[in-house]
């Protein structure tokens, strides 16, 4: 049991980050939550703390308001994450940078600034990235693009943070059940796909959980996406065209 362990999670009120906050704490972590919006439940988090992180500064608020309580963190895990289901014409430039700023500036941000507290404890970072960001996704672009950034941030930093005994990481989840539809930035429905509801978000923490604790340094969740990939690395021009129908780009 991580007696006296503390992790910090971003978008920790809702959706797998309120699973992820669950699941630490079952294991004896002290959870610290940061979000936009505070629980539901007040006794969800051993602390919250009010961030936002789609304003520029705000992981450096977070981090100075960390070291202001004198709280140590053992344990970063940035999870808070926009969408946006819009064609790159679609999307405006304030949306893109919000969504830069939240998916990929606040992670870089806030792990830069906690990294020497972090390594003095002999911690670690996991970074929820995504599918999307293995896999292009059509009229998902910024997203995409967002967590290819995060995707190549949380790899290189794995490697270069290995030598002060700092682990990294990288998490990719694929379509799980939290509503994240509904509040991501849309200008377009989201089509059907197999396997929409396939995933839950209690199981996606527990299996977080089982990675990081076995010394993994990555997760693809749930695992037959593996198959994915490999279609579309194998069959661009079929995949392309499939969304096409799906996304109705004609």
């Amino acid at each position: 049991m991580p007696e006296g362990k503390t992790v910090l999670i971003t978008g920790a009120t809702s959706g797998l980050g309120a699973a992820l906050a669950a699941r630490f704490r079952r294991d004896g972590w002290r959870v610290i939550g940061a979000a936009r919006r505070e629980p539901a439940d007040p006794d969800a988090l051993d602390c919250f703390l009010p961030a936002d992180l789609s304003d520029p500064d705000g992981a450096a608020a977070l981090a100075a308001e960390l070291q202001r309580r004198n709280f140590t963190v053992d344990l970063l895990i940035n999870n808070a994450g926009i969408g946006a289901y819009a064609t790159w014409d679609e999307l405006d430039s304030a949306a893109l940078r919000r969504l830069m700023e939240v998916d990929f500036f606040a992670p870089v941000a806030l792990t830069k600034a906690l990294l020497p507290a972090l390594r003095a404890r002999g911690g670690g970072v996991i970074n929820i990235a995504s599918v999307a960001g293995l896999a292009w996704v059509p009229c998902m672009g910024a997203y995409s693009a967002a967590k290819f950034a995060l995707t190549a941030f949380s790899r290189t930093l794995a490697v270069e943070e290995s030598v002060h005994g700092l682990r990294v990481m990288t998490v990719y989840p694929g379509r799980i059940s939290t509503g994240f539809s509904s509040r991501s930035h849309s200008c377009r429905p989201v089509p059907e796909t197999p396997g929409n509801a396939a995933a839950s978000a209690a199981e996606f923490a527990e299996r977080v959980w089982r990675a990081w604790t076995r010394g993994r340094r990555s997760l693809l969740y749930p695992w037959w996406y593996c198959f994915f990939l490999w279609f579309v690395k194998l069959c661009p021009g079929f995949y392309a065209r499939e969304n096409i129908r799906r996304w109705k780009l004609r």
